[in-house]
């Protein structure tokens, strides 16, 4: 019996249709087939602090113009991991080169100016070591304009506030400790030239190895800030060492 064009057309419908339901549950079934597998990750909520002046780190690099370095060129870049983290879901990873003179630098966008800050403001920051016992130099930078270009770094010694464990640590250095005096390596005389650090055009943290001091070295480090007041310093008198030129 021949069909008429009506029912042909119906039949040909109700194919389609029924095709589509079939990979509709289809697609359904795949995009949940692993759900089971996995278990959702309920960052760590950043806890309101009107206290902070700048945060030099957190959740990511720093965006909107700021940026990361590292030296020498061949030096691990830092990156972001989701591998440890003491707030949010994510901290930095920095690995630099035990047997040379080598850091890693997060800077922010624009400048920030700390000198209303110099008597109460401290830095504070988390780090953790990949073996523990890790010895570096916690640096601040500025952003070159009183010496033409050249970021001045003021550096107190790690030990001197604590020790870098295998577990999140926590430190708050005050900023007067640092001083008053910068410096910055001058690559066409081979010699370091000190200056007045720029405290009023505060540019970013570094953290930097001397050479040899350390087997090898790799850390993770979480939010970075910048805060108007914090704890008395509370570690060996004789900081800072360098109040003038």
């Amino acid at each position: 019996m021949k069909q008429t064009p009506y029912l042909s057309l119906r039949s040909h419908m109700l194919a389609i249709l029924l095709l589509v339901s079939i990979s509709m549950a289809s697609f359904g079934d795949y995009r949940d087939r692993d759900a089971h597998r996995f278990t959702p990750k309920t960052p760590k909520p950043f806890r309101p602090d009107k206290d902070i002046v700048t945060v030099v780190m957190r959740e990511s690099i720093p965006r909107g113009g700021g940026y990361t370095y590292q030296y020498p060129r061949e030096n691990p870049e830092p990156f972001m991991t989701d591998r440890h983290a003491i707030e949010g879901a994510l901290s930095m990873e920095i690995e630099l080169i035990a047997d040379d003179y080598s850091g890693v630098a997060i800077c922010i966008a624009g400048s920030v100016d700390l000198t209303p800050y110099m008597e109460e403001g401290v830095i504070e920051f988390w780090i953790k070591g990949n073996k523990g016992g890790e010895n570096a130099l916690f640096v601040l930078v500025d952003d070159g304009v009183k010496s033409s270009g050249e970021s001045l770094q003021v550096k107190l010694r790690s030990k001197s506030f604590g020790e870098i464990t295998t577990d999140w640590t926590h430190f708050s250095i005050p900023l007067k400790l640092f001083g008053e005096t910068g410096v910055y390596w001058d690559e066409k005389n081979q010699r370091e030239v000190l200056m007045p650090f720029g405290w009023a055009n505060f540019k970013g943290f570094r953290l930097e190895v001397r050479k040899d001091e350390n087997t090898e070295f790799k850390v993770w480090i979480d939010d970075i800030v910048i805060k108007k007041t914090g704890q008395p310093y509370q570690g060996p008198a004789g900081y800072p060492f360098r109040n003038e030129i």
